[in-house]
């Protein structure tokens, strides 16, 4: 099980690296260690788990903040119409993207960034494309997918760490012409 003492701190040089690709066919060894970034993120988003384990509630979860120098991670979110939007991407690429930018009112934060957050821009809309993991029918695919809102921005957030940015590397005050959600 990941905990908060798996996930390293800015400062570790990993958080910098640009991540490698990941190996396809997707090995067992990978998409365990993204069922059990999805389960962390479960698990700290229910308050008496996130209790008992001790863990800081996330949306996101890349593979480099577990240490782990590879290009993937989970989101476990919900968009626009309260639809949960649960997945764990590898080799993700980010194909199209709108010109409207948007972001979050109350600023963003990062597992890797403790007690900081800051206001970040982010693309509306983007399109991208991997190889998804979808818990809830165990189907792991190569797909394209457009998403908007919440969970375009928790996309970009996870995104920038496979590329060894983090979000205060963009924080802004800025945001006269983007929409805030």
């Amino acid at each position: 099980m990941i905990t908060n003492e798996n996930i390293i701190k800015d400062g570790n040089e990993i958080l910098r690296k640009i991540a490698e690709p990941v190996s396809v066919p997707i090995t067992k060894a990978d998409l365990s260690t993204g069922k059990k970034m999805l389960k962390y993120l479960e698990y700290s988003q229910d308050e008496k788990k996130s209790k008992k384990y001790n863990l800081t509630p996330g949306v996101g979860l890349a593979a480099p903040q577990i240490a782990i120098s590879k290009r993937f991670f989970a989101v476990l979110c919900e968009d626009n119409n309260n639809e949960l939007v649960e997945f764990v991407v590898y080799n993700p690429e980010i194909i199209a993207e709108s010109v409207q930018m948007e972001y979050l009112g109350g600023g963003e934060g990062c597992l890797s960034v403790p007690g900081k957050s800051g206001v970040v821009l982010r693309h509306k809309k983007i399109k991208v494309k991997g190889i998804f993991y979808y818990p809830l029918t165990n189907e792991l695919k190569e797909d394209r997918l457009t998403f908007s809102g919440y969970p375009s921005i928790v996309f970009q957030h996870e995104f920038d760490h496979l590329n060894g940015v983090l979000f205060t590397d963009k924080i802004t005050n800025n945001v006269k012409d983007a929409e805030q959600i």
